[in-house]
């Protein structure tokens, strides 16, 4: 087998992994009122980019080396994802059982989609094939009942779970599928270290017409997201596509990149514009022949498309590190689909070690999720205490009659190229050494003279752990939490925050109406 190189950080996910999964071998757990034997499980979170297959490529040569008997079955919920892990696992020499012969095959690793899974278990069971590694690519989607049919139909395999974000809009636990959750550092860290790539985000206007179409959106699907009726109804309009080309040629111009669209119609309407301003470009969606849309890739990758308009395509497994804008056509409220499609931008790219990342946000999804490399709770949203969901800003929820007002877009971050790349001990230095400094009456955080966050907040505690409390308002201020890079953990809308510790704070609204939050 092909030797797998892994950074630093992959190494400790590893090592994390297998301690896991060796730990005993079986766990004890209770189902239907009995206890049942099972093999050790576990979910890991790895930021889009930052290398989840080299890390599922090495556990399965782990597995292979350590265990004579039982097969790895990977497993993933498309067809496109399917491919994409043969190919990855070809380039480590890890042979394994095509989907059409997986019976006749003999190899010791299956690339499976689910649905085929679902259809041919028990073919498989008839034929001795037996797992002793069940590697779940895409793990957020495992809630779905055919995934628990299978992990309850092979208890004693042990089971791994990837995914850039493990969390559900409706709040589903992870914790009946996987015994336990790792989680590597935040983007933010990933992009300091020079192991993403850095980006600058634009998003349309508060009071700008494509904002305020999408406050006035009140359909929602069977996911909980918005409709995808109603989203095509009110924004594949002639002049809101014209806005996403003014936006590109604005803000992109000269770069080429992937626009993620509502549905077909929206696509294929995107495209037409583009292509009759000048823009080379082509949609895509999973009706579009896959030898079309591998060719289609392999021009945006030659340079010979600027742009690939897709309809839930490349939000997962797509990986091509010379996407150098996105752009957001179409809302929602799902976390996850927002950071898979903001991710597809932050792969670092070898050949253009300067790149920095353009992201367009036409449709204000920044404004219910905050920026890609916010540090998120995960461990909340995997026990099911906390929706994967985007928060609506107050007042869209209070005001509905507002005049637009200027389409512009805002600036929201500029990428900070002139910072020097730093290693894992000298980046746990730079954030420790983050202090609070006050100007004019108001404070922020620096690292000496580097300004991390501008003074802005009329009050800032000291730090107890990565957090510390802030205030904005003199007569009547309103408190928040913020972390050491300055991101908010905690809006500031609390009469009242008290960090207990830096694992846990306590929060008020109103006397006698408190409550507390682990972080």
């Amino acid at each position: 087998m092909k030797q797998i190189r892994l950074y630093d950080y992959r190494q400790d996910m590893l090592a994390n992994i297998i301690s896991v999964l060796t730990d005993g071998n079986l766990q004890v757990v209770r189902v239907g009122g009995r206890n049942v034997r099972q093999g050790c499980s576990v979910m890991v979170q790895m930021p889009t980019g930052t290398g989840k297959t080299y890390v599922m490529a090495s556990v399965v040569k782990w597995f292979l080396g350590n265990y004579d008997e039982g097969e790895v079955w990977i497993v993933a919920h498309r067809r496109e994802l399917v491919e994409q892990m043969q190919q990855t696992l070809g380039r480590f020499c890890l042979d394994y059982g095509e989907n059409t012969s997986v019976l006749k095959a003999k190899v010791r690793v299956r690339v499976l989609s689910i649905q085929w899974l679902t259809r041919h278990a028990g073919e498989l069971d008839n034929a001795g094939s037996v797992p002793g590694l069940i590697i779940v690519d895409e793990a957020h989607h495992a809630i779905a009942d055919s995934y628990q049919d299978l992990f309850n139909r092979h208890r004693l395999a042990l089971k791994l779970g990837m995914t850039a974000t493990p969390c559900r809009m409706n709040r589903k636990s992870f914790g009946g599928l996987f015994g336990r959750l790792l989680t590597s550092p935040c983007a933010n860290d990933f992009i300091m270290r020079g192991y993403l790539s850095p980006y600058d985000y634009v998003v349309t206007g508060k009071f700008s017409v494509d904002q305020l179409t999408v406050n006035l959106l009140k359909g929602r699907g069977s996911d909980g997201d918005y409709a995808i009726r109603e989203m095509d109804e009110r924004l594949n309009v002639p002049d809101a596509i014209q806005r996403l080309f003014d936006s590109v040629r604005r803000y992109a111009r000269g770069k080429k990149g992937i626009v993620y669209a509502i549905d077909i119609d929206h696509a294929q309407a995107i495209a037409a514009c583009y292509n009759a301003l000048g823009l080379r470009s082509v949609a895509l969606d999973s009706k579009t022949p896959a030898k079309r849309r591998k060719d289609m890739v392999e021009a945006f990758r030659n340079g010979e498309i600027d742009c690939l308009v897709n309809v839930n395509l490349f939000d997962e497994g797509f990986d091509c590190p010379d996407v150098e804008f996105i752009q957001m056509a179409r809302p929602t409220l799902s976390l996850a689909k927002y950071l898979q499609m903001v991710g597809r931008g932050l792969r670092v790219n070898k050949e253009n070690k300067d790149k920095v990342c353009m992201i367009i946000d036409n449709v204000g999804n920044y404004r219910k999720f905050g920026l890609p490399d916010k540090p998120r709770n995960w461990e909340s949203m995997f026990a099911g205490l906390r929706a994967g969901k985007g928060v609506i800003p107050a007042y869209v929820r209070k005001v509905q009659d507002i005049i637009a007002v200027s389409d512009e877009m805002v600036t929201v971050k500029k990428a900070d190229t002139a910072r020097k790349k730093m290693t894992a001990t000298q980046l746990k230095e730079y954030l420790m050494s983050v202090t609070k400094f006050e100007q004019d009456g108001r404070w922020g955080l620096r690292v000496n003279d580097d300004v991390i966050v501008k003074p802005i907040y009329t009050y800032l505690s000291g730090f107890k752990g990565d957090y510390a409390v802030c205030g904005i308002g003199m007569q009547r201020p309103s408190f928040g939490l913020i972390d050491r890079r300055g991101n908010v953990i905690i809006p500031l809308e609390y009469r009242d925050v008290h960090l207990r510790n830096e694992h846990e704070v306590r929060v008020s609204r109103s006397y006698g109406d408190s409550k507390t939050i682990e972080l």
